[in-house]
């Protein structure tokens, strides 16, 4: 951003935008989050369970009856807690990940900046207008439905945000400036988490709904502001590599996926992205696990919200030392900013492991959010910023949503196999989840995080390769301009 088009006080002016922007993205996310899994495992308490559809039974038995008649009726006698079918339901998110990626992948090539902010919202408020008219006395198809809403609308959201911010913001002030705009992400899901727990018993979850279409349409205004603004800025896209797929030789689907696989760095990226969503969600059932077997169904909602809260305002402290430590610091390593994430989440389960307890069940949903709401998800958004235009957009949609529900897949085979075998009936005859089985997923997450490390060190040298690449040094910069002038 050379000083030239892009003043100081316009810097910060953009930067406010956005990062009231990015803070009505998370209030929402953080009214929804709690409001649609509360519905969601309440639906399923252990009086009442989830059971495979007898249709989806029917149409196992024609394509499978005659080769394994035993397994189908085994199918049909399965029982699932809340829990349990919540992670089903996250399974069948890859759908609507292809979906999304095809979506974003058409899309972004008529829609830049503003533009898919509006087109991404616009289908966001038609949704919760639906919505709105049927959640106050749900049913169960409801229910799933509206879960499912969460994820696709957190999912375009983000797309639309950074794809926008990648696109606008150069290197050089990316580390600078991604440590504030984070901040209003991070605000908002405290403001979000905070206001719902307060208001919760308050409020019908239509007045929530029709907040929600509220807070859209003012995001909608402030995308607007920020496409004014970013008229402003010189658009210093870096050339493309040689071998970078053009758009026209493949189709929507697979132009992201082929973008990933011929790159190392995002190979890597992706990792980042799949194993953290692989630990996430194990540590995202083992709470609602947890919850599940010690609180009463009618405190579902506030305990799940004060516990967001706790962790939304954690992460709020954490990314507001992170942005005035990164404005004064902004040579720091982006190397030991991606491994706070991973630390702390090997540690909260070798905690759990220990001690099974629900006090120990929440502190692991708190570090994960804690940390991957701040400084991860500062440190993660700036590895895509030396990209190409073509990779910001198409390959970071491949990775944020497809390869990110990939990994909540691998999570559900995982998560979703061990405790239906040991999990069993306590004296009321109600099903419950086995402690043990939780634990067991607690020396799982310690090892995909070994892993996750890997993905981070290769990141960082590439990272800080490309950024020596992009912003040349002072003294380089002064020697080129002594050669200017001897030249003159």
């Amino acid at each position: 951003m050379p000083n030239a088009h892009f003043s100081t006080g316009k810097k910060i002016a953009f930067t406010a935008v956005m990062f009231l922007y990015i803070n009505l993205v998370l209030t929402i996310f953080w009214i929804l989050k709690p409001l649609k899994k509360s519905l969601f495992i309440g639906q399923y308490d252990g009086e009442s369970t989830f059971k495979l559809p007898e249709l989806l039974l029917n149409f196992l038995d024609l394509l499978l009856g005659k080769v394994a008649p035993g397994f189908i009726l085994q199918l049909s006698s399965i029982e699932m807690l809340g829990s349990s079918a919540e992670l089903l339901a996250k399974g069948m998110n890859l759908i609507i990940a292809f979906l999304i990626v095809l979506f974003l992948t058409l899309v972004t090539r008529l829609a830049k900046r503003q533009v898919l902010t509006y087109t991404c919202m616009g289908l966001v408020i038609a949704m919760t207008v639906y919505f709105a008219v049927q959640i106050n006395n749900p049913s169960e198809l409801t229910v799933w439905l509206f879960y499912w809403f969460g994820d696709l609308y957190i999912s375009l959201m983000l797309a639309a945000f950074f794809s926008f911010l990648h696109d606008t913001v150069d290197l050089k002030n990316a580390k600078r400036l991604y440590g504030f705009i984070v901040l209003g992400a991070v605000s908002g899901g405290a403001i979000g988490s905070t206001y719902f727990r307060g208001w919760i018993k308050e409020m019908t979850n239509q007045q929530w709904l029709h907040l929600i279409i509220g807070i859209g349409i003012v995001i909608c205004i402030l995308a607007a502001l920020a496409g004014w603004m970013a008229k402003t800025i010189p658009h210093n896209e870096p050339d493309p590599a040689p071998d970078e797929v053009p758009k026209k030789k493949f189709s929507a689907a697979i132009e992201g996926l082929s973008l990933v696989f011929k790159s190392r760095y995002l190979i890597a990226i992706a990792g980042i992205v799949g194993f953290y969503e692989i630990t996430s969600e194990v540590l995202d059932f083992q709470f609602t696990a947890m919850t599940e077997r010690f609180v009463d169904k009618g405190n579902l909602g506030s305990h799940f919200g004060t516990v967001y809260a706790i962790g939304n305002i954690a992460a709020l402290v954490i990314q507001l030392g992170f942005s005035i430590f990164a404005a004064k610091f902004p040579n720091y390593r982006i190397h030991w900013l991606l491994l706070i994430l991973p630390l702390s989440i090997a540690l909260s389960s070798l905690f759990f492991i220990i001690a099974p307890i629900l006090i120990a069940g929440s502190l692991l949903k708190i570090a994960d959010s804690t940390f991957a709401y701040s400084v991860n998800q500062t440190g993660r958004e700036t590895l895509y910023n030396p990209l190409s235009r073509q990779e910001k957009y198409v390959a970071r949609a491949f990775v944020e949503v497809f390869v990110q529900r990939a990994g909540k897949v691998a999570a559900l085979l995982i998560a979703f196999l061990v405790p239906m075998f040991l999990n069993k009936e306590n004296e009321a005859g109600h099903l419950e989840t086995s402690l043990l089985s939780l634990q067991l997923l607690g020396g799982f997450t310690c090892i995909i995080v070994a892993l996750w490390f890997y993905c981070v060190k290769i990141v960082a040298r590439k990272f800080e390769a490309l950024e020596k690449e992009q912003n040349p040094t002072e003294n380089q910069a002064l020697g080129q301009a002594q050669s200017t002038s001897s030249s003159a």
